[in-house]
């Protein structure tokens, strides 16, 4: 049987009222992302293999070449020590960051999830660098590459977001600091990937064709957001308490 729900049309009081009040600014305070991790890659260092999986925050980061297989067993990238000049050999590396980074190399590609499947999640910042295959800095265009970040929504389709690097100065390729775009920054991702375009004196970019797409990348901002569910859990549970606290007062 199939029972129907009245409910009388009684003046809440001012307790209830407070409560409620309080019961559903608590359920949109549910809505803000649960948490926020800014990947620094610390403790972690030395070169890594195709398909390997790293693990901050939260988040999970899988190293990949473009091939079948993903490169297993082949080199695509290392953690390198920014202020050890012997992790970067015959490269131009950035010279302006003493911590511990991730080199992207050799045209690889970084592919992010959340460690919670299928949690989405939303990209605000993050820091980065081209890292040049030649120790020769004057070789290099205005241009000698860009990081893409492609973000990829519940529904498979996506959103693109490109940063660009400039001409390294006389003291070698810098770190710089990127914030994603407003509306970039807003979308709701259950995965992103990062990988590099290189670029030649006349403009032209590719990624994937020269093994010189390179980047360092640093301080990447993720921030988890909540499953809606939770947070009308929330609400609907301090709703209950007071509606259990103004029948006890009644």
């Amino acid at each position: 049987m199939i029972r129907k729900l009245h409910f009388a049309a009684t003046r809440p009081s001012g307790t209830f009222k407070k409560l409620a009040a309080a019961a559903l600014g608590a359920a949109s305070l549910a809505a803000v992302p649960a948490q926020a991790g800014v990947i620094g890659f610390e403790g972690y260092y030395g070169p890594v293999e195709g398909t390997q999986v790293y693990s901050e925050s939260g988040f999970n980061f899988g190293f990949y070449a473009n091939v079948a297989g993903g490169g297993a067993g082949n080199f695509v990238g290392e953690f390198i020590d920014g202020a050890d000049p012997t992790y970067c050999v015959n490269m131009a590396c950035p010279v302006n960051n003493p911590s511990m980074y991730y080199g992207a190399l050799n045209d690889s590609y970084i592919d992010i999830t959340s460690e919670t499947a299928g949690r989405s999640f939303q990209v605000k910042s993050l820091d980065a660098s081209f890292i040049g295959a030649s120790t020769v800095l004057g070789s290099y265009p205005t241009y000698p590459g860009f990081l893409r970040l492609q973000g990829i929504r519940a529904n498979g389709t996506y959103a693109l977001q490109d940063f660009l690097f400039g001409r390294p100065p006389a003291a070698g390729f810098q770190f710089g600091h990127y914030n994603t775009t407003a509306s970039f920054a807003a979308e709701k991702f259950v995965e992103l990937l990062m990988f590099g375009f290189t670029c030649d004196t006349g403009g032209n970019c590719s990624a994937f064709q020269t093994m010189q797409g390179q980047f360092g990348i640093d301080n990447l901002e993720l921030v988890e957001v909540p499953e809606p569910a939770s947070a009308l859990m929330v609400g609907l549970g301090l709703l209950g308490l007071a509606g259990a606290r103004r029948r006890k007062a009644a």
